[in-house]
């Protein structure tokens, strides 16, 4: 295991950056060490010895910082992406829909990462039974997402960069801009998949604001008190973690 690296604790400017990867693996790190890892920690997750496998991992900043904390991390994805490995640190470019990459990374991982990928995979059965076959014994899935009809829900600030749109919430919602529509996610929609998959909810935190906002545009993060507010959380809430745990564990 390579030496951990703390957080700056600064918001992320993409003016500090040459390129937009070096911004983006930069901020993915940072909303690691500062959310993403607190979480697993608070939720009786240990990383220490641990094998990891960060599914739909982009630049690979977060999954070069749960390598520094675990066991062996691998970090997968369809895209191009300037990867750097380490000696426990291994990027692939791979599919998880593709029955041999699963075959693969069968039974090999104690803890999956789902961040911001769910709502982009057309095929979510076939997700859920490949990441579900890559778990073994106890092991965890940690999945994040930005519910559908929340104000940023269709990755606007993404996919319209460059355009004043990105900044204006709820445009994803016109008929001529949900590049999302088809594969979109959920918090109702995710928990029925979670129980159809045989998955159980171990710990799950809505956010009015979602940590990516404090990071990015120095927005604090601020939970949503009332989960049980099935119609309003699909619309207030910008943003979804759950850490699920197999249904029949106990047994």
């Amino acid at each position: 295991m390579v030496e951990p690296q703390e957080s700056t604790g600064r918001r992320v400017h993409r003016s500090d950056f040459d390129t937009w990867g070096e911004y983006y693996a930069h901020y993915q790190r940072e909303l690691a060490l500062r959310f993403l890892i607190p979480f697993l920690n608070d939720n009786g997750v240990e990383l220490g010895g641990a094998a990891v496998l960060d599914v739909g991992c982009g630049d690979g900043g977060a999954t070069a910082a749960f390598a520094e904390r675990s066991d062996r991390c691998v970090g997968i994805d369809v895209g191009d992406f300037d990867w750097r490995s380490a000696p426990n640190l291994e990027f692939r470019k791979a599919d998880i829909l593709d029955p041999e990459v699963a075959s693969s990374l069968a039974g090999s991982f104690d803890l999956v990462l789902l961040r911001d990928v769910i709502e982009h995979i057309w095929d979510k059965t076939t997700l859920m039974q490949h990441v579900l076959g890559s778990m073994r014994g106890r092991a965890r899935l940690f999945v994040t997402f930005p519910p559908y009809f929340s104000a940023f829900g269709g990755h606007q600030q993404a996919e319209l960069r460059g355009s004043r749109l990105r900044y204006v919430p709820y445009v994803h919602w016109h008929p001529g801009l949900r590049h999302i529509a088809r594969t979109r996610m959920t918090i109702g929609g995710f928990e029925r998949l979670a129980a159809r998959s045989g998955l159980r909810i171990a710990a799950r935190t809505l956010y009015l604001l979602r940590p990516s906002f404090e990071l990015r545009y120095g927005l604090p993060a601020i939970r949503f008190g009332a989960p049980w507010l099935i119609g309003a959380r699909e619309i207030l809430c910008t943003g979804a973690y759950y850490l699920l745990g197999r249904t029949d564990e106990r047994a």
